[in-house]
């Protein structure tokens, strides 16, 4: 699917950063898939590779491209959803790891802690397999707001709750301050005028909405009320195995 331009030039970027990591690769020594310059994050929903994201980040893009563990292929959108700022992309990548939603709605999060981290960021982080939760939920919202630090580069990144299940997918910052419902803040780097730093409050798209859409589109998902993770295991490290890195070209 072929949509409006996005970015001069970016085709030529994203098939240069391609040769070099080939060429790296031949040489035996991998590109690191931060290394190109992701714009947006996504999670692996399926054995089939289909990758949610969010909307915005893609929407726009004369080329998709999706990047894990210094591979890198190109991507087609399944489907798109304005209302919820959701997307589907499909490419060759195949995951070792897809995310599991719980099977039971959650009405009521009261304020507790969960991950969500850019894919970019979660290849940097330091110590990963002992990060608990590195933002809180507000409570007494009908929907997902969290307390979070994440910067450009965090749309589409997954939320992942107690036991490691996705929870939701992060798609913007508050735009006019912390208490306000009056707009969001794109967290793609390529809708970001500057980056934003500190915990502010953040948005992401809550189950109950990727559920509906995920079943309108005909996307398969794996659901369970069971922890994914051991009590000594880490939501970040899970994160990290279950993201996947957007270039939008």
């Amino acid at each position: 699917m072929t949509v409006g331009k996005h970015q001069v030039g970016g085709t030529h970027r994203v098939w240069a950063a391609f040769a070099l990591m080939a060429m790296s690769s031949l040489a035996g020594r991998g590109v690191g898939a931060a290394e190109l310059q992701t714009q947006a994050s996504g999670v692996f929903l399926n054995a089939a590779g289909d990758v949610l994201t969010a909307r915005h980040a893609v929407a726009d893009c004369e080329s998709l491209f999706l990047v894990k563990d210094g591979r890198i292929a190109e991507a087609r959108i399944r489907a798109l959803s304005e209302r919820s700022d959701l997307a589907v992309l499909r490419s060759a990548l195949q995951p070792y790891l897809n995310a599991t939603l719980p099977r039971t709605d959650l009405d009521s999060l009261n304020g507790i802690g969960v991950f969500a981290e850019s894919y970019e960021s979660l290849q940097r982080l330091p110590d990963r397999h002992r990060v608990v939760s590195n933002a809180m939920t507000i409570p007494g919202r009908g929907d997902l707001q969290l307390l979070s630090d994440v910067k450009p580069g965090a749309s589409g990144s997954a939320v992942l709750g107690s036991g490691g299940l996705l929870i939701g997918i992060v798609t913007g910052r508050a735009a006019f301050g912390p208490s306000s419902d009056a707009g969001v803040v794109a967290l793609s780097k390529a809708a970001s005028s500057r980056p934003r730093h500190g915990v502010t409050r953040v948005r992401a798209v809550p189950l109950r909405e990727i559920k509906l859409f995920l079943l309108d589109n005909q996307i398969p998902f794996q659901q369970s009320d069971a922890a994914q993770l051991g009590p000594l295991q880490s939501p970040a490290a899970r994160a990290a195995t279950l993201a996947v890195g957007v270039i939008c070209g």
